[in-house]
Formats: C-alpha cells, structure tokens, sequence
C-alpha cells in the first residue's frame, strides 16, 4: 500500500500572539497542495482572505488551508485580547478529498466550538502529536478522518437553524438510499413542503425530487456495474420501496432496463 494514502501530521502547537504582524501568505510558502492545516481559535481573533473576501475566524471557530494557494490569514489589528490558537499541519494523504469536501460546501472557516466532538478530536491530535503516541500511520490516518467527519456532520447540523435548504441539500445527499420522502425530509428542515420545494429549486437549478432520484439511480448504476446483486436488493438499498417503481425510473433516465447495465 503506497505511503501516499496516509495522513502524517507534521506539526501542532498552541501560540499567542498579540501583535498584528503575525500573518501569512499561503502563496509564498512554498509548500505542496497536499500540506494542509486546521487552525483553531481558542481565544481573542484572527482572520482568513481568499477570493471571496475577508472572513473573521473569532473563538470556538477553525480555518482551513494549504500551503499552496492564493489564501493568506492573520490576527485582527483591533481586536483587544491577544489571538490564541492552536494548529494541526498534516500531509493529507488519501483524505485530500474530503478535507477539500469541507471547504467546498461550508467555506474555510467552519465551526468547532468547545465541548464538540470535532473539538475533542482536534485536540486528542494535537495532544498525541506533542506526546508521540500515535500507535502507528494507521491510528494517525484514523484518527484525522475521525476528525474530518465529525467537522462535516457538525457544519450540516450547524445549517438546520441558520440555512434549512442547505440543511436539506445535506441531509438528502446523506439518507437517500433509505426510504425517505419529501414531506419528512421538509419536517426535518421545519419548514412546509412547498416552501421546501420552492427554495430547493430556486438555490440548486433542479427540484429536490429530481436531485434525490438523481442520487439514488447514480448509486444503483454503480451497484449494478460492481456487484452481482439482484435487482431487487439493489432497489431497496437505493432507497426504493419496490423494484417496479425502481424498473421505471431507471429505464427513463437511461433508457434500458436495469437488468441490461
């Protein structure tokens, strides 16, 4: 197995800074795309630029980025107490894509507030990093991808008040193989159905009936490509209730049965 696939965290440390001169520029550090970091804000204020603007990173709050990009971070010159953080650097390996996931649908600056699991997780690197009792890559590659997947379903459960579409975006995209409806899936958001439908499609260009059946015929394509299941299960485990339902929209969307992949 290629030593490419593991996650090795090079460094992480805790600092204090209380001067505006502590600032980066990830353009000229001269780094590879694959070392990245996660910083977190543990007290007074930093900030984070990329081609979108300036976004404070205040406390109970983590930016994320690599060494290689057009992205540059810093303390806040009026903030009043000093900025203290703490950060994890890693070479990301085979979790590339998901730490890259993360930034793609929550932005560079994401919530991590105390007393999370995401938080927890954070620090226990931080803590087997500076104590070298990581067990092996294994443990340290797990370890990180724990992390990640925490720091993904918190910024979705974070978007149920704040954004219920984009909540709803989330949680489609994360139970469509089960047998779930819009009308549950608008209660969850706590909004009607209708409005649900109407902002879905308003934000994503396509209605979020479209986008689940979407979803689950892409899955069962896959399956059918990589297993020998029968249809029948390959239905249900993409979130049809019956095979015959799953024959038709199959057929329309590709133009064959499914028996014929």
């Amino acid at each position: 197995m290629s030593g490419a696939f593991f996650t090795t965290v090079i460094y992480s440390n805790d600092e204090e800074w209380s001067s505006s001169v502590y600032s980066y520029d990830n353009s000229r550090r001269g780094s590879s795309a694959d070392h990245v970091a996660i910083q977190l804000t543990l007290r007074g204020q930093g900030w984070f630029r990329d081609s979108r603007g300036m976004q404070a990173v205040p406390s109970g709050h983590a930016m994320l980025f690599s060494h290689d990009e057009a992205t540059s971070y810093g303390r806040i010159d009026t903030a009043a107490d000093p900025y203290v953080l703490r950060y994890v650097s890693a070479k990301i390996g085979g979790l590339g894509p998901l730490f890259n996931l993360i930034r793609t649908d929550f932005g560079s600056v994401v919530n991590m507030p105390p007393g999370s699991e995401a938080a927890a997780l954070f620090n226990e690197l931080n803590a087997r990093f500076t104590q070298h009792t990581f067990r092996d890559r294994f443990h340290e590659t797990g370890l990180f991808h724990h992390l990640l997947v925490a720091l993904y379903r918190e910024q979705v459960h974070a978007t149920r008040a704040s954004d219920p579409i984009e909540f709803g975006y989330h949680y489609l995209r994360s139970h469509f193989r089960s047998p779930i409806n819009l009308k549950l899936v608008a209660e969850k958001c706590g909004v009607s159905r209708e409005h649900f439908i109407r902002e879905f499609t308003d934000r994503y260009s396509e209605s979020p009936g479209g986008f689940l059946r979407g979803l689950r015929l892409d899955h069962a394509r896959t399956m059918l490509a990589a297993t020998n299941n029968n249809v029948e299960s390959i239905a249900l485990s993409s979130g049809y209730a019956s095979s015959n339902s799953f024959r038709r929209a199959y057929s329309q969307k590709f133009g064959r049965s499914p028996r014929a992949q």
